[in-house]
């Protein structure tokens, strides 16, 4: 059986934070509609805010951390996740915190998403297995992904301070895993064996899908890839404002239970593939 070293299941448990964080927002829309009386077309511009962050996360953090090493990178993807559920937390004084949190949120999952699975991957090098690495990091941001929405809903639904704590709760997760990130060791130096800086490539030509995979990308990947965007969207995000006037006070958990079963059958089927 091969054992984890300590660097993989850090960097691992910071993407499982920066998941919880990103899906914890999601089973709350219906609260934030009620409670805080913004409109159908407002709360999806809370989920838009997401998506902004979101891009750059995912195109820019991979060629940073190429220049700049991978612990700095995702120490400020884990660091801006903290920050963005401070923010969160003062949501219910008005829409602005929202905006704010949830860009900041979609930055940290980006991050999470493209330098953390490569440095969880590097780092599982020496386990002989060279799926172990990918495996890892996919189940574990996933399992955030489901977990973070899980327990957000049930505190939301009958916790004190619905709109506070689930905020909190993931501060507190977190702040371990940003704390033991400095570490882990730096598998990409930004410095050479000499000590001289690493040569520089263009950002554009770092953007570029390498030629060997273009036909993939084109013809496999980016014709999916809103597919499966949009059926965890609609799942999560649609469905339960359709139903809500039907559920009453059972709308929120209706809608975690959405999201924990959605983003749960992705993280079981995982070991699997």
């Amino acid at each position: 059986m091969t054992v984890a070293s300590p660097g993989p299941r850090t960097v691992a448990a910071a993407m499982f934070a920066c998941g919880w964080g990103g899906n914890q927002f999601t089973p709350l829309l219906l609260m934030y509609r009620r409670t805080g009386g913004y409109s159908v077309l407002s709360v999806d511009a809370f989920l838009g805010a997401y998506v902004v962050g979101l891009i750059p996360g995912l195109l820019l953090a991979g060629p940073l951390s190429d220049l700049h090493g991978r612990r700095r990178v995702m120490i400020a993807g884990t660091a801006a996740s903290v920050l963005a559920s401070a923010v969160l937390a003062f949501g219910a004084t008005g829409p602005r915190p929202i905006y704010a949190g949830r860009l900041l949120t979609g930055i940290a999952v980006g991050i999470a998403m493209s330098v953390g699975s490569s440095w969880v991957k590097e780092l599982s090098t020496a386990s002989g297995d060279p799926t172990l690495g990918a495996r890892r990091a996919s189940l574990w941001l996933t399992a955030g992904f489901g977990l973070g929405a899980g327990v957000a809903g049930v505190l939301a639904q009958w916790a004190p301070w619905p709109m506070v704590l689930p905020y909190l709760v993931h501060v507190a997760l977190t702040l371990p895993a940003l704390a033991l990130l400095p570490r882990v060791a730096e598998i990409r130096p930004v410095r050479g064996p000499s000590g001289a800086p690493r040569e520089r490539r263009g950002l554009l030509r770092d953007l570029r899908v390498p030629v060997p995979g273009r036909r993939t990308f084109r013809l496999l990947i980016l014709p999916m890839a809103p597919w499966v965007f949009g059926a965890a969207g609609l799942a999560y995000a649609v469905m339960p404002t359709l139903v809500d006037d039907r559920l009453g006070r059972w709308g929120l958990l209706y809608a975690t239970a959405l999201t924990v079963l959605y983003l749960g059958t992705g993280a079981a089927v995982q070991p699997l593939a």
